[in-house]
């Protein structure tokens, strides 16, 4: 093959080789893909819910534990209790100053004792927290007395929340106490919460918490 022959042949391929190309107008765009952000929701102790939570979600009443809440747990000192009968004491941990649980035919309730520094949003606030969790909505002011009373707590003036809601109600205790503010809350089945109202009264009486000021 003589050299002009080799060249022809040579720019017909690369000719071939270009045309096989796809133009400017032909070539594939990229494709982008929007990654929508990822929602992170953190419980605070003192946040009021801004939806009614569904008492079928055992999830709806869990606290997360954030970094420094235990230290100050501790700080609250610590407390005495006599477990009404018929009433079972489970391990307290974490956050949680006490734990007791009572099952009857109807269902099951649970009771935490928690302790944090200050008022953790008011006494208002921390009411209707609870109601929320068990699908009740937002309380006024002028609507306490209906379902909160004076209370004696500890040989301190504390206050006594009864709650009823569709499947769940709540039978409580707050009380300021030297900087803190205790909760003392029965939850659980509705007709199980109410039935044990006397026991619950039994237990807030019995209460003696750690007093260091006197």
């Amino acid at each position: 093959m003589n050299s002009s022959l080799a060249r022809s042949l040579l720019l017909a391929a690369s000719t071939l080789f270009l045309l096989s190309l796809p133009t400017a107008c032909e070539r594939a765009e990229p494709t982008s893909y929007k990654i929508p952000k990822e929602d992170r929701l953190v419980d605070m102790p003192g946040a009021v819910a801004q939806a009614p939570q569904t008492p079928a979600d055992p999830a709806a009443n869990k606290m997360q534990v954030l970094p420094g809440m235990e230290e100050a747990a501790a700080q609250a000192g610590e407390l005495s209790y006599t477990t009404p009968e018929g009433w079972e004491t489970l391990k307290a941990s974490g956050i949680r100053k006490a734990n007791l649980k009572v099952s009857d035919a109807h269902g099951s309730a649970e009771l935490t004792v928690l302790a944090f520094p200050g008022d953790v949003g008011g006494r208002l606030a921390n009411i209707n927290r609870w109601r929320a969790q068990i699908g009740l909505e937002a309380s006024k002011p002028e609507d306490l007395p209906a379902y909160t009373e004076p209370y004696s707590i500890s040989g301190h003036g504390g206050l006594y929340i009864r709650l009823e809601g569709l499947e769940q109600s709540i039978l409580g205790g707050l009380l300021p106490f030297h900087g803190f503010t205790w909760f003392f809350k029965l939850q659980g089945n509705r007709e199980t919460v109410l039935a044990n109202e006397a026991q619950m009264k039994i237990f807030l009486d019995s209460v003696r918490l750690e007093d260091d000021h006197h």
